[in-house]
């Protein structure tokens, strides 16, 4: 099950201290980390040799695998690896072009195509012809993502997809204290329109929304969608404190905002 598929855009080109800087801030994740920092020292490096005077030839971008469920970054890390291959001279773009797998193709203009792929929407085979033609063009680098089983289930009956693929990453369930973490930046985020004019009472440490969030959502729904979960958490708290007259959201506002969310969801699922 997909939730978010877009488009995007960026105005002002990505510099690496900045790429270096969201790689920091990704919440949870850390193989992941080492292996984005590992391309920024390789790029590192690169520059280094060309200022002394050294031929550089660029690397041609390469195809992986996400492996995960929703809500784990990986649209996030696509992002942050779209502007690395740019960086590094591999690719022209650094959009990436996001599409579910039963759709038809989209093209990607030299950036990264993230394919989301769910074991309920195939990808039909005409589609599927014209991603294997955009990897071996050459100019754009593909994405498959999915969950172990979706993608397991997807790469064993077309092996000539699955041998394209040069990198995989796996992408763990967030624990509750990532989720937490991601919580408190999102309700500090003033430009979210949808969750604008939020604020935390001092309260609402994220050790504390930690608690909550461990106490009152079952595992298999928080590994099910992730952060996924968390923005009709907070907008179930701020109907609360708006109700109340409130200015800030209380810890106790929080916490039957994180269970009100968490059971609209499973009302959805059917859990």
């Amino acid at each position: 099950m997909s939730l978010v598929f877009c488009e995007s855009y960026y105005e002002v080109d990505p510099t690496l201290e900045e790429v270096k800087q969201e790689i920091c801030n990704l919440v949870g994740l850390p193989e992941i980390k080492t292996q984005l920092e590992t391309i920024v020292e390789k790029i590192t490096d690169a520059s280094e040799y060309e200022s002394g005077g050294f031929t550089v030839i660029p690397p041609k971008p390469f195809h992986m695998v996400f492996v995960g469920n929703n809500g784990t970054g990986k649209s996030i890390v696509a992002q942050i690896l779209g502007k690395l291959f740019y960086l590094a001279g591999a690719l022209t773009s650094y959009t990436v072009t996001e599409m579910q797998g039963n759709q038809k193709m989209k093209n990607a203009e030299g950036g990264v195509l993230l394919v989301n792929i769910d074991e309920e929407d195939p990808i039909n085979s005409k589609t599927l012809e014209e991603i294997i033609a955009a990897m071996d063009e050459g100019s754009t680098s593909v994405i498959f993502a999915g969950n172990h089983k979706a993608l397991n289930q997807y790469m064993k009956f077309n092996n000539e997809l699955y041998k394209r693929f040069s990198a995989r990453f796996q992408f763990d369930d967030l624990t509750c204290e990532d989720l937490a973490m991601i919580m408190h930046r999102k309700a500090n985020k003033v430009e979210d329109n949808l969750l604008c004019g939020l604020e935390l009472d001092a309260l609402c440490s994220a050790e504390n929304i930690a608690q909550i969030i461990a106490q009152v959502t079952p595992e298999n729904l928080r590994s099910m969608l992730n952060a996924h979960l968390l923005d009709q958490m907070l907008i179930e708290a701020k109907k609360l404190t708006d109700e109340l007259g409130e200015n800030a959201i209380s810890l106790r506002d929080l916490g039957i905002g994180i269970e009100k969310g968490a059971q609209i969801y499973k009302n959805l699922l059917n859990m």
